[in-house]
């Protein structure tokens, strides 16, 4: 039992925001008298008002915090999960029948407009436009289909409507060029609400298209700002589909030495002369253009799906011998140890073998601290944390244990972030449901002073 002068000494340690353990540790006190300080802290009214409480009391009390602090987690965790962050797709009004024929009717009278001015003078083209300017007025405020906006589009492209001023403060081709403006804004906005309901590759090329380089010229915000949406929705798709045609298109061949580099049992020589053999079928097999790979390419390209298969599918190809591994994998690839290394060490993490991909980062760190490996190493190590630690996070909002057993795991948590110095925006989570959010530890975490530690 800690004498008087022991519990002040030990209270002022804990006032300056000691740390409970060391404080144990250092003057050798049992952890639950110095626990036992810290309640006496935190509800003391009076200088003078002391109160001494049992051990389980102070257990039951801690397992209660820890326990809440977990059920908080839980909670933001299922709600970031499971609420959706899909960007609300805009949805054309539906226009009543009437309407939508009302306005192909103006269309229509318009191009008869202008099919009847073709060959007459200036000034009796000019009443007729204005006419024209009269009929677009009246569907100026609905939104028109695709359809609907490139006839009218192409049909005030004609060179009957333009130049049409009889004097500098004529004011007639303004107002046509502002019409042909809100015309081509229309036309974006069709297009847009095409591309956000679409997936279709060839379909959203097709949309890109009709964009072109004079409605840009023309409305360079709003038709620029659809081309780069559709642009970007483009580009995602082929880079997923690259990435899918990576891990899944994998020829017998190829998939006889990735079983053999997990196995350790690879025969240099016979992989390279497979590689080779892929590689020309490849070419030979793809058209000719000008973004054509060569074979040297193509030999990169299959030891790029070789280390992307062993890392995404390692229950699969789990490595039996990870320093024999990595050097198999280093001779493939022409030397590239950092590369074979990573390969092994997410071999290892993605199937939760989290020691042996440490021991892989220990056999392979350089005694030159200032050297690129050492630092590849480090940064290595750092992601081997991360991972840990959002293992046991996970584990403990999947599982539904007493107020000891979560606070157990709390405890886990908190001294991993502590003793890695761990950002808690770098430790995933995982996808939200629909995949188009990641969560992190750092959207979850309840205390918000480890918070600030850690940004």
């Amino acid at each position: 039992m800690m004498k008087l002068n022991e519990i002040e000494e030990v209270k002022k340690l804990i006032k300056n925001g000691f740390n409970l353990e060391l404080i144990s540790f250092e003057l050798d006190i049992p952890i639950e008298e110095i626990k036992q300080c810290k309640l006496e802290l935190e509800t003391m009214k009076q200088p003078n008002s002391t109160r001494t409480y049992s051990a389980k009391e102070i257990i039951d009390s801690e397992n209660k915090q820890a326990h809440s602090k977990m059920q908080q987690m839980k909670e933001r965790y299922r709600k970031l999960y499971f609420t959706s962050n899909k960007i609300e797709v805009k949805q054309p009004k539906e226009l009543p029948r009437q309407k939508v024929e009302q306005i192909n009717l103006v269309i229509a009278e318009i191009e008869e407009i202008v099919e009847s001015i073709k060959e007459l003078p200036k000034k009796e083209r000019r009443k007729e436009v204005n006419a024209i300017l009269s009929k677009l007025k009246q569907i100026e405020e609905y939104q028109l289909t695709i359809e609907q906006a490139e006839k009218l589009h192409y049909i005030l492209q004609s060179e009957e409507l333009k130049k049409l001023n009889s004097s500098i403060t004529d004011k007639i081709d303004f107002y046509m060029n502002r019409s042909r403006k809100i015309v081509i804004k229309k036309l974006a906005e069709a297009i847009d609400i095409a591309q956000a309901q679409s997936d279709e590759l060839e379909e959203l090329k097709g949309l890109e298209r009709k964009l072109t380089m004079g409605m840009q010229q023309n409305n360079q915000i709003v038709v620029g700002a659809v081309k780069s949406r559709i642009g970007n929705k483009i580009s995602k798709i082929i880079q997923q589909k690259a990435i899918d045609r990576i891990r899944n298109d994998v020829p017998e061949d190829i998939e006889f030495i990735i079983r053999e580099i997990a196995n350790g049992t690879l025969n240099i020589q016979i992989a390279n002369k497979i590689i080779d053999k892929e590689a020309k079928k490849r070419v030979q097999k793809k058209p000719k253009t000008r973004f054509s790979l060569t074979e040297e390419q193509e030999k990169r390209q299959i030891l790029i799906q070789i280390r992307t298969v062993l890392i995404e599918k390692s229950e699969q190809y789990h490595i039996d011998n990870p320093e024999k591994t990595i050097l198999q994998i280093q001779e493939l690839c022409d030397g590239e140890l950092e590369q074979a290394i990573r390969t092994v060490v997410k071999n290892l993490t993605n199937v939760k073998d989290f020691e042996r991909a440490k021991e892989v980062c220990n056999k392979f760190s350089s005694k030159d601290n200032e050297s690129s490996l050492s630092a590849y190493i480090r940064k290595l190590r750092k992601q081997i944390r991360n991972e840990e630690i959002s293992d046991i996070v996970l584990k403990g909002l999947n599982m539904n244990g007493t107020e000891r057993e979560e606070r157990t795991y709390f405890e886990l948590i908190e001294k991993g972030i502590k003793m890695g110095n761990i950002k808690l925006g770098a430790v995933s989570l995982g996808k939200s449901q629909d995949g188009l959010r990641n969560i992190t530890l750092a959207d979850i975490w309840v205390d918000e002073n480890q918070k600030e530690k850690s940004r």
